[in-house]
C-alpha cells in the first residue's frame, strides 16, 4: 500500500503580515463577549429571575385570592337575614324612621357594591367599622386576640415539629419492627380521638386531680410569666397531639421512600454513620413533603383554634369569632373571617415560596 506523502514543509520565515494578522484575529477573538448560555454566572441570573417571578406570581395570587374571599364575606353577611341596623336600633319600640335614619348613617341605603367598596377601602387603612356590641373599634379587639391565637399556633407548630420530626425518622428507620409498630399504634389512637375530648379531658384532668400544675382561666403574659404558661399548657397539649401525630406520619412514609435510594446504599457502603445517613441526607431530602404538610396542617390548625380556644376560655381569634357569630356583630364576623383567610392563603403562599428553595429541582419550573 503506497505511503501517501506528507505535505511540503513551507520554506522560510512567515511573512510579517500574516503574522500580525493572526495576533489580531486572536486579540479580537479574546474581546469577544460570551454567549449567555456559557456565560458562568448566566445560570444563577437565570434561576434568580424565575424565582422572582414565581414570589411575583404567588403575591398576586394572594391578592386576587383575598379580594375574592373579601367579597364573598361580605356578600354573605349582607345575605344573612336582619341586618346591623336591627342590631343597633333593637327590634322593639323602634320607627321606621329610626331605622332608616341609622341606615343612611351606616351607609346601608346605598347599592351593595359602592357598600363593598367603601368597606374595602376602609379595611385596606385598617379601620373594619365599630362592634355594635361592644362599641369599641373591631381593629382593637383583633389586637388584643390575634397575639393569643398567634402564640398557640407558634407554640403546637414548634412542639409538633420538635417531636414529629424525629419520632418520623426513628418509625422509618425501625419499619415494621416493635418500636414502629407501638408508634404507629399511638397515632391511631391520637386520630381516633376528636380534638374536643382530647381537650375535655385534659380540661377535667387539670382542674380535678392537678389543679397545682395546670390552670383553667388565661392570664396574660405581661401580668405573671409563669400563670401564663400553665394557663396555656393544656391548650397546647390538646392541639398538640393530633398536629405531632400528623406530622410524625408523613415524616416516616417520606423518610422510608428515601431510605431505599441508592445514594442511602452506598453511603452506607463506604462506612457513614447512622444517625448522619438518618438526620443529613435521608431526612434532608424527604424534607419538601413534609414541609407542604405542615403548611396544609397549620390551615387545619387555624380551625382548630376555635374549638380549643372556646374550651379553655382563651380570649383568642376563634373564640371571638363565635361570640361575634351568636351576639350577630356583623363586623366583627367579617374582619375575623377576612383574618384566618388571610393567614391560611398566607401559609400555603409562604410553603410554595420555600418549596424551591428546598427541592433545586423545582427551580427552574
Amino acid at each position: 500500500m503506497p505511503v501517501p506523502h506528507p505535505l511540503p514543509a513551507r520554506q522560510g520565515p512567515v511573512p510579517a503580515t500574516e503574522t500580525r494578522a493572526a495576533r489580531r484575529r486572536l486579540r479580537s477573538s479574546r474581546r469577544l463577549p460570551l454567549r449567555r448560555g456559557h456565560h458562568p454566572s448566566a445560570g444563577n441570573v437565570g434561576r434568580g429571575r424565575l424565582m422572582l417571578r414565581m414570589i411575583g406570581m404567588r403575591l398576586l395570587g394572594m391578592i386576587l385570592v383575598l379580594l375574592a374571599v373579601s367579597a364573598l364575606v361580605f356578600a354573605l353577611g349582607a345575605l344573612i337575614p336582619g341586618d346591623l341596623t336591627s342590631v343597633i336600633v333593637g327590634q322593639e319600640g323602634a320607627t321606621e324612621e329610626q331605622f332608616a335614619e341609622v341606615r343612611r348613617k351606616l351607609g346601608l341605603d346605598k347599592p351593595l357594591f359602592l357598600q363593598y367598596f367603601y368597606w374595602l377601602l376602609n379595611v385596606l387603612q385598617g379601620d373594619f367599622g365599630t362592634s355594635p356590641i361592644t362599641g369599641r373599634t373591631v381593629t382593637a379587639d383583633l389586637l388584643q386576640q390575634i397575639p393569643v391565637s398567634l402564640e398557640l399556633a407558634l407554640l403546637t407548630l414548634v412542639v409538633s415539629t420538635l417531636i414529629g420530626l424525629p419520632a418520623g425518622v426513628v418509625a422509618a428507620v425501625h419499619a415494621n419492627k416493635r418500636l414502629d409498630v407501638l408508634i404507629r399504634m399511638s397515632l391511631l389512637f391520637t386520630f381516633s380521638v376528636p380534638i374536643f375530648v382530647i381537650g375535655i379531658l385534659l380540661l377535667l384532668v387539670g382542674s380535678r386531680w392537678a389543679p397545682d400544675l395546670f390552670r383553667v382561666s388565661y392570664t396574660r403574659w405581661v401580668d405573671d410569666p409563669v400563670m401564663h404558661i400553665r394557663s396555656m399548657a393544656m391548650p397546647l397539649l390538646t392541639i398538640a397531639f393530633p398536629i405531632t401525630a400528623m406530622t410524625m406520619q408523613m415524616t416516616r412514609s417520606s423518610v422510608l421512600e428515601v431510605l431505599h435510594n441508592p445514594y442511602i446504599v452506598t453511603a452506607r457502603a463506604v462506612g457513614v454513620r447512622e444517625k448522619r445517613i438518618q438526620y443529613l441526607h435521608a431526612l434532608r431530602n424527604a424534607l419538601p413533603p413534609i414541609v407542604t404538610f405542615i403548611g396544609f396542617q397549620l390551615g387545619i390548625l387555624l380551625g382548630g383554634l376555635i374549638v380549643i380556644e372556646q374550651i379553655f376560655s382563651l380570649p383568642g381569634l376563634g373564640r371571638g369569632m363565635l361570640e361575634a357569630i351568636n351576639t350577630r356583630d356583623y363586623p366583627m364576623v367579617t374582619a375575623t373571617t377576612l383574618v384566618f383567610a388571610a393567614a391560611f392563603v398566607f401559609i400555603n403562599a409562604l410553603v410554595d415560596m420555600l418549596y424551591p428553595l428546598l427541592d433545586p429541582r423545582q427551580r427552574g419550573r
